[in-house]
């Protein structure tokens, strides 16, 4: 008896390892040594979110090549993306196995974390760090189920984002800057409703970056800045 089922989902699966293959023959990847294993891997991962985006593919092809030793595979992936070539070595820093991926990948394939364009930054923060260092939690970007916005536990939601976005300073020593857009949109939900409580959202950040600090060892804290981009 055939399994139409399970045929379908081989099918699936084949015609996504034929599009990353063609991707890495684009790229000139296609002899790299752990090219087919990503090609295989990735592809089932593609199988379980079909919607996948084109700079969400870049990145996991990225990472997985940072995973298995190859960095300059990975950079080329980058460099070849327009999402990603202004800051590559930002990039390439956060996808290296040291870090966190899982925790950080919703925030990068929603573009709501991001290394941020200094030529477009607010004059406190060009002058605060270098580029590889500062990065943007975009708020208006991070789709939040309706528990994560309940003005019981807003504060809760922001602490647990907050936390992630720290790994990116791991290798600083938690020098570095994050500007936050979007904070505005949050205090809609906490208590009490307006100004004041996107002060204290803003507030719980910089708390929350500085416990990281401390239990990380580290030398500094990031610094924080509210921006509109």
């Amino acid at each position: 008896m055939i399994d139409v089922h399970q045929s379908r989902i081989n099918t699936a699966r084949h015609l996504w390892v034929g599009t990353i293959q063609t991707l890495f023959q684009t790229l000139g990847l296609q002899n790299r040594p752990a090219a087919s294993e990503i090609s295989e891997s990735l592809a089932v991962f593609c199988q379980q979110h079909p919607r996948m985006s084109e700079h969400t593919l870049s990145i996991l092809m990225a990472r997985s090549f940072c995973v298995l030793g190859d960095v300059e595979a990975a950079e080329w992936v980058l460099r070849h993306d327009r999402t990603y070539r202004r800051h590559t070595s930002s990039w390439l820093n956060v996808l290296s196995i040291e870090y966190p991926f899982p925790e950080l990948y919703p925030l990068f394939s929603a573009r709501a974390l991001r290394p941020l364009e200094l030529s477009s930054a607010p004059a406190p923060l060009k002058a605060l760090e270098p580029a590889s260092r500062t990065w943007v939690l975009d708020f208006e970007k991070i789709k939040l189920t309706e528990a994560d916005r309940h003005e019981l536990i807003v504060f809760q939601t922001v602490r647990r984002l907050t936390e992630n976005v720290s790994n990116v300073w791991k290798k600083t020593n938690g020098q570095g800057a994050l500007g936050v857009k979007g904070l505005q949109r949050l205090s809609r939900f906490a208590r009490p409703r307006n100004a004041p409580a996107a002060r204290q959202l803003f507030d719980h950040m910089r708390d929350v970056l500085a416990r990281c600090a401390r239990q990380n060892g580290w030398g500094q804290i990031p610094s924080v800045l509210q921006i509109d981009l």
